[in-house]
């Protein structure tokens, strides 16, 4: 291991000018103003940041640490663990931050509060349902449906259930292969929270980071490049799984349209996502209270979102890195998130987020502002195609808003393990 001394050491000063010249550079015309502020910060471009789990988050933190390691020279490690490793990690202090697409469960709480945090809601999208069948393409599924699937009370591609939802479609008699993740993941939690709503009973697990193998038909693989990648290959013909919308554009994998709860059939791009998550409320500790029943025409249901956990109070050089990633990932880095599969963020969570940060190492300084985007065109996936209505026989979801309240999921679930 090679010694820095400190006469070697460097550090850069970043000020409202560089964060300016780094918005113009990375976004281009993408109408993102700066705000001057009078104080600068110092960042050593030496140390690195570390953080690990949410592989929900991934993609969207590739693309954002990429930027600031070009443009400012700071150096963050994320590795896409797991939500689960990565709260563990964060309150082991293993780790400079940690990745959860859900809160702290109720076991970590004690450990957590110990060491006072917040949470950074930093990138919205869908849980995809993927899957594979040769020469088809173009497949619909209610939540009831989706919870026979992945419980295992289905298995037959040519099921009454499936065919019903895809009267056009001449399905295969063929076992579903249903992939599942085998670590302790917060798209599991999601995607099983959105089955325990949408099922109507027919998903008796409910809420849970540790999804369960379906007997007889499901195969375990770890983390969202598992699952995909196991669809993908040559064993993946008839096979099925769930994981961020990114993953399946990646390896050009077919994405299933979820029936919602105006009875349309609608994809996971940005447009539905965001206009998903705008039906969502705020809890007290920062995180989000998700509808899975949100009442737009278009609202994909099993839409979310990834935190990133960071200490109140640590050391200054770190967190002036740190904040400034983080405040880079709310604001410039949405401009063009969609070529990486996720959703802007509403202004609502990015004003949520900034707060959140300001919280981090209060006192030491102005958190450095990089602008306020608006998406460009290929963000926000302008071509998104309209929904489609199911046939009246093959609508099983609840009612919409109009007639019925809809029933909210939190991820704030206190009985749920992580």
């Amino acid at each position: 291991m090679t010694t820095t001394t400190t006469s070697t050491r460097s550090k850069r000063r970043v000020g409202i000018t560089a964060l300016s010249t780094l918005t113009a550079a990375l976004v281009g015309s993408a109408g993102i103003a700066s705000t001057a502020h009078a104080q600068t910060v110092s960042l050593d471009t030496n140390i690195s940041v570390t953080g690990q789990g949410s592989t929900f988050l991934s993609n969207f933190i590739e693309q954002c640490k990429s930027d600031v390691k070009k443009n400012l020279g700071i150096n963050i490690v994320y590795q896409p663990t797991g939500s689960g490793a990565g709260r563990t990690a964060y309150l082991n202090g293993t780790n400079d931050f940690g990745g959860s697409d859900i809160a702290f469960a109720t076991a970590e709480l004690p450990a957590a509060k110990a060491k006072p945090f917040v949470y950074i809601p930093v990138a919205i999208g869908g849980v995809a349902v993927i899957y594979k069948i040769p020469g088809i393409t173009d497949l619909r599924f209610s939540g009831q449906t989706l919870s026979k699937i992945f419980s295992g009370q289905v298995q037959k591609w040519n099921d009454d259930a499936i065919a019903r939802e895809n009267p056009t479609v001449s399905l295969p008699n063929e076992v579903i292969r249903v992939i599942v993740r085998s670590d302790s993941s917060g798209t599991s939690n999601v995607f099983s929270d959105y089955l325990a709503s949408a099922g109507k009973g027919s998903w008796k697990a409910g809420a849970t980071s540790n999804f369960p193998v379906p007997a007889g038909n499901g195969v375990a693989q770890r983390g969202s490049d598992g699952v995909t990648n196991y669809v993908a290959g040559a064993q993946g013909n008839f096979a099925i799984t769930y994981s961020e919308t990114s993953f399946a554009e990646e390896r050009k994998l077919s994405v299933a349209k979820v029936i919602n709860a105006a009875g349309n059939a609608v994809e996971p791009l940005a447009q539905n996502v965001t206009e998903a998550m705008s039906a969502a409320a705020v809890n007290d500790d920062g995180t989000l209270l998700l509808n899975f029943n949100a009442p737009g025409a278009k609202a994909y249901p099993i839409s979310t979102t990834g935190y990133l956990i960071a200490a109140q109070t640590m050391n200054q050089a770190k967190g002036d890195v740190l904040r400034t990633f983080l405040t880079y990932s709310l604001t410039g880095c949405q401009a063009n998130i969609g070529k990486v599969g996720y959703a802007p963020l509403p202004a609502s969570l990015e004003k949520l987020g900034l707060a959140a940060i300001a919280k981090i190492n209060p006192g030491s300084g102005d958190v450095p502002k990089v602008g306020t985007a608006a998406p460009t065109p290929a963000a926000t996936a302008t071509t998104v195609a309209a929904a489609t209505t199911v046939p009246a026989a093959a609508t099983t979801t609840t009612p919409t808003a109009t007639t019925k309240k809809p029933t909210t999921k939190s991820k704030k679930t206190t009985k749920k393990k992580a």
